[in-house]
């Protein structure tokens, strides 16, 4: 290692963890945005600007146009800013598809996460939907937005990627870690104001990783006729005992169906992390990008450190 590592203070590794975490999306920032994600607060602005130049001195990190990155690569500036033009447009989707989700039996609420939520997208990425579901009644809203998903868009997740649900009795993500603070902190609600802000305050933990971090309040607004045609209508005939025998056989069978897919990729644990199905819970991820995150970020800042370069993963 060399001579700059041995004596690196904590806020300097603090920033090269957050240029560590966004080199893997080939993602550069700028100092205000580092500043906001840093994992210490109450930094000053001088000392941050001393050490944010002393590891563009050292070589650890780069800068260009104003962004700073581990990967000395102007190309991906460009490609910033042209996933920025993408997000734009994207959202306008996001915004229109996440009234059509909200309007299922059972939704409660309903946030965009994932690459969109950062603001920025690569090519060919899906808008990801983060879900809030009627207590025991997840499977059955997830089974619904499946079926017409399959039905109405032919299976694409393009525009439709509902991989990622909770009712309103589990609200509290389970894995407190870097990746999990990173998509709770930039999580953007759309729609059921009630739930999302019980879902952002049960998840003040973030804070935790990210404690310059603010989350803003959710305007208020009323569910709307359709929603409430749905709640008050469409809710009721899934009739007690009928909701909770069909619920619970969904998710059954799609525990199951996940198994015989990917069951032979993944340990236990990392299978159920991919792939939690708990009555309260449904996560469908099946690129695990949690755990290589989590160790691309540890390899990412041993290597700025050392002035290896370093190739990121695919998103």
């Amino acid at each position: 290692m060399n001579t700059h590592a041995a004596h690196i203070s904590m806020l300097e590794k603090a920033i090269l963890e957050v240029l560590a975490y966004t080199h893997i999306f080939n993602h550069p920032l700028n100092r205000s945005e580092i500043f906001l994600r840093l994992s210490v607060k109450h930094v000053d602005a001088s000392t941050f600007d001393d050490s944010i130049n002393r590891l563009t001195t050292s070589g650890a990190i780069q800068h260009s146009n104003g962004f700073y990155f581990l990967k000395n690569s102007a190309s991906i500036i460009d490609e910033r800013k042209a996933g920025e033009l993408r997000a734009k447009k994207l959202m306008r989707t996001a915004k229109r598809m996440s009234g059509i989700i909200y309007w299922f039996p059972f939704v409660r609420g309903v946030f965009v996460s994932g690459s969109l939520s950062k603001g920025v997208i690569p090519k060919d990425a899906d808008i990801d939907y983060f879900i809030i579901t009627k207590r025991n009644r997840l499977w059955i809203a997830r089974t619904l937005l499946v079926v017409f998903k399959r039905l109405f868009l032919f299976g694409s997740k393009k525009y439709f990627c509902v991989n990622y649900f909770v009712d309103e009795g589990n609200l509290e993500i389970p894995d407190k870690n870097v990746f999990t603070a990173t998509e709770v902190s930039t999580i953007i609600p759309l729609k059921g104001t009630q739930y999302c802000e019980q879902f952002i305050a049960k998840n003040d933990w973030y804070k935790n990783f990210y404690p310059n971090i603010n989350l803003p309040k959710m305007p208020v607004s009323n569910p709307g006729l359709m929603k409430n045609f749905s709640m008050l209508i469409l809710e009721p005939l899934f009739f007690n005992s009928l909701a909770e025998k069909l619920d619970k056989d969904f998710m059954k069978r799609t525990y199951k169906r996940w198994t015989n897919m990917y069951g032979q990729g993944y340990s236990d644990t990392e299978f159920e992390l991919a792939f939690r199905s708990k009555r309260g819970t449904s996560k469908n991820h099946d690129k695990n990008y949690q755990s290589r995150v989590l160790k691309a970020v540890e390899e990412n800042v041993t290597r700025a450190l050392e002035g290896v370069k370093t190739e990121t993963i695919n998103a």
